[in-house]
């Protein structure tokens, strides 16, 4: 066991349980009607449900007494960490990144109104080549002839063929539920000064559907350019969205044990292919209190990377034995209010693999934009095998 992996899980409250990974489709719900707080909950990032512990003992290093510094062993392959300031959104958060047609993209997610936290836009933005924004910022308009308000969230880029897709969650609905949140697939167009979105389709048929479940993190990646989904990680299931009826087919569905003590583990960026497998990053979350929570018992993501196959049935191979953790991951000034309740968010997005450097787009306390530079070697490396 690592010296990073023993002391976080020290830190985690004594009635905090981190259950075996739910068996395909298993479906969440809720006997009792909730309170507008409750949906509020519930509707927000999906958390891990567990207990606070009435003592914040537990949530120190068992060691010192002191309460873990999540900086404290960061990785030496996280080579670089910038801030992106977008102008016009200076708290804009959760990009994603992608080359196409010879430009540096990213996407970002603004939320106008903290009062109105359901309401999000997703904007779009050139970058240069240090990952500063060239030209205007814009956001991309995701309803046509609609009086319901743009719900849009989380969304990531792939290049299928010449096409740039978008995939991302969003509600159309006039009432908010968990069962009115669904995937979409957009196709991004640009005139040269625009971009604009057409063929925009909700996918909601597919196996294990329910209105009980809000579907979002769905992972993107292009399969003989051949756009697949992931479903789930673990168990790892595999969707092909059926375009013009928005039903998705499931092409493949594997289940290995996967040790990981920190939450389970979401969907985060597309995954690209590196050799005989493709490369992904994915996010998790646990209740606990550290150095950087000032004490707090509160949501704590982590960041991980994983891998799959580059062939059917896409099984896992590989996964971070611990949270990867960089400069400023969670250092750094927090003046924000929360939308939803406190945390400490990592949530990864976007993945650009060049040379032998990796780019990580990422959000960063539900309120900014940021990119990691990763040693390629470095971070494949630190990989651990999954036994089958």
């Amino acid at each position: 066991m690592t010296l990073f992996l023993a002391t976080c899980l020290a830190t985690v409250c004594p009635n905090d349980t981190i259950g075996s990974p739910p068996s395909t489709f298993e479906q969440i719900s809720d006997s009792s009607e909730p309170t507008d707080y409750q949906m509020m909950m519930s509707l927000s990032e999906g958390i891990e449900t567990v207990q606070n512990s009435s003592s914040l003992r537990s949530d120190t290093n068992s060691l010192t007494g002191k309460f873990i510094d999540l900086e404290e062993r960061r990785h030496g392959f996280v080579l670089e960490t910038k801030k992106i300031e977008i102008p016009g959104y200076p708290i804009a958060f959760n990009p994603a990144i992608i080359r196409w047609k010879n430009m540096l993209l990213m996407t970002f997610r603004v939320i106008p109104d903290r009062k109105q936290n359901f309401t999000s836009h997703i904007g779009i933005v050139q970058l240069d080549d240090h990952f500063s924004p060239i030209g205007i910022p814009q956001l991309l308009e995701m309803r046509k002839d609609s009086k319901i308000p743009c719900r849009a969230e989380d969304a990531r880029m792939i290049v299928i063929g010449d096409s740039l897709r978008l995939v991302y969650s969003d509600n159309t609905e006039p009432k908010i539920s968990k069962g009115g949140f669904r995937m979409y697939i957009a196709e991004v167009f640009y005139d040269g000064i625009n971009f604009t979105l057409d063929k925009i389709e909700c996918l909601c048929r597919f196996e294990g559907e329910s209105r009980e479940v809000r579907e979002k993190n769905w992972v993107p990646f292009n399969y003989e350019d051949t756009l697949l989904l992931s479903y789930s990680i673990s168990p790892h299931v595999v969707f092909c969205p059926i375009f013009d009826k928005g039903e998705c087919d499931t092409v493949a569905a594997t289940n290995v044990p996967i040790q990981w003590n920190f939450g389970l583990l979401r969907g985060g960026t597309p995954a690209v292919k590196i050799g005989d497998e493709y490369l992904s990053f994915f996010h998790s979350s646990i209740r606990m209190a550290s150095l950087q929570s000032n004490g707090q018992t509160m949501l704590h993501y982590f960041m991980g990377a994983y891998t799959f196959s580059a062939s059917p049935p896409f099984g896992l191979k590989r996964i971070s034995p611990e949270p990867i953790v960089g400069r400023d991951f969670y250092n750094g000034p927090n003046p924000y209010k929360h939308y939803w309740q406190p945390g400490m968010y990592v949530f990864p997005g976007g993945i650009l693999v060049e040379d032998d450097f990796i780019w990580i787009a990422y959000g960063r306390q539900d309120h900014e934009a940021w990119v990691a530079k990763l040693d390629k070697k470095g971070l494949l490396e630190s990989l651990i095998d999954i036994s089958p």
